[in-house]
C-alpha cells in the first residue's frame, strides 16, 4: 500500500538533495520527522508507539523514554474515548487509512488537549499490520473559535427572542394605550360636545362638526398626541388646543367657554410652554395642525 504520510518527506528529500548533496537521506528524513510542525508517531501491530517526534512529544508532555516502547494511544487519550480508537484500529487494519479523526490527549500533568488524527497502516506483502504511521494537529484554538461562535450564536439567538418578546409586549402596550387614549378622550370631550350643542351661537354647528370629527378618528389625530402624559396638558387645555386648531380666535374660545379673554390668552401661554414653543415665535394654531 502507498506510503501516504511521507510522500511529501519524500519528495522533499529529492529536492533536498539536489540542492545539497553533503545532506545524507536518514539525516533529512530523521530532521524532518523530528522539527515537523506537526506531531508524527509510529503504532506497532500491538498498537505500542514504537516512534514519536519531538513535537508530539511536547503535545502530550511526556520525554521519549516515558512513551516509545511502552505507551499505547489508548493510554494518552480520555478514557471516554478508547472504545472509538479501537472502532477506528479496525477501520485502519480493514481500509489502511483513517482521517480527521478527533481526540482529546491527556498531558502528563493532566492538562486535555484536542487534537486532529490522521494515519496510515503499512502492510506485509501477505497483509498483515507492520505497523501505522499517524499525525496529529493541535486544534485548541479551533475548539475555542468553535467555542466562541457556539456562544455568540446563542446569545444571538437569545437576543432575537427577547427582540421578538419585546415587540409583542410593545405591540400589546400599544394597543392598551390606544383603547386607554380612546376610552380617556370620549369621556372628557363628549361632554365638551354636549355642553355646546346646548349653547345658542352661530359658531355651535361649527364646532360641533369640529368636534365630532376628532372623535371618528381618535387614535390617529392630533388629539391623542395631546393627551400624551409627557406634555401635562390639562383638560382645559387640550380643549383650548383643539379649538385653536380648529381656526378659532381667542375671543371665539372665550365665548363658546363662557370665559374671559384673558384667561385664554393665559391658558395659550400656558401651552406654548408645556409644548415647548414659547421662545421660538411658533404660531400655535400651525404648530398644532403640523403635530
Amino acid at each position: 500500500m502507498p506510503d501516504q504520510p511521507f510522500q511529501t518527506v519524500r519528495r522533499a528529500f529529492f529536492w533536498e538533495r539536489r540542492v545539497n548533496i553533503n545532506y545524507t537521506g536518514d539525516e533529512y528524513l530523521r530532521d524532518f520527522f523530528e522539527n515537523a510542525p506537526i506531531g508524527f508517531h509510529v503504532f506497532g501491530p500491538d498498537q505500542i508507539i514504537i516512534d514519536i517526534n519531538a513535537t508530539e512529544l511536547n503535545i502530550i508532555g511526556y520525554e521519549r523514554e516515558e512513551v516509545v516502547g511502552k505507551k499505547a494511544w489508548p493510554d494518552l487519550i480520555v478514557p471516554e474515548q478508547r472504545p472509538r480508537f479501537e472502532r477506528h484500529w479496525k477501520d485502519i487494519n480493514t481500509n489502511g487509512l483513517v482521517t480527521n479523526l478527533q481526540y482529546t490527549v491527556v498531558r502528563k500533568n493532566g492538562e486535555r488537549i484536542p487534537v486532529l488524527l490522521n494515519a496510515s497502516a503499512r502492510f506485509s506483502p501477505e497483509g498483515r499490520l507492520l505497523h501505522t504511521r499517524g499525525s496529529i494537529v493541535d486544534i485548541t484554538k479551533l475548539k475555542k473559535l468553535e467555542e466562541y461562535l457556539r456562544e455568540s450564536q446563542l446569545i444571538m439567538r437569545k437576543n432575537l427572542q427577547s427582540l421578538e418578546q419585546s415587540k409583542d409586549m410593545m405591540e400589546k402596550e400599544n394597543t392598551h394605550l390606544r383603547e386607554s387614549y380612546s376610552g380617556s378622550i370620549k369621556q372628557r370631550i363628549l361632554p365638551l360636545v354636549e355642553r355646546i350643542k346646548r349653547r345658542d351661537s352661530t359658531l355651535k354647528k361649527r364646532i360641533v362638526n369640529i368636534l365630532e370629527n376628532y372623535m371618528a378618528d381618535l387614535t390617529g389625530t392630533m388629539l391623542t398626541k395631546l393627551y400624551n402624559p409627557k406634555f401635562g396638558l390639562s383638560d382645559r387645555e387640550i380643549e383650548i388646543c383643539l379649538l385653536v386648531e380648529s381656526g378659532l380666535t381667542t375671543r371665539e374660545i372665550s365665548e363658546l367657554l363662557c370665559t374671559s379673554v384673558r384667561t385664554v390668552d393665559n391658558h395659550r401661554n400656558h401651552i406654548r410652554k408645556k409644548l415647548g414653543i414659547s421662545k421660538q415665535g411658533v404660531d400655535l394654531g400651525l404648530y398644532l395642525k403640523s403635530m
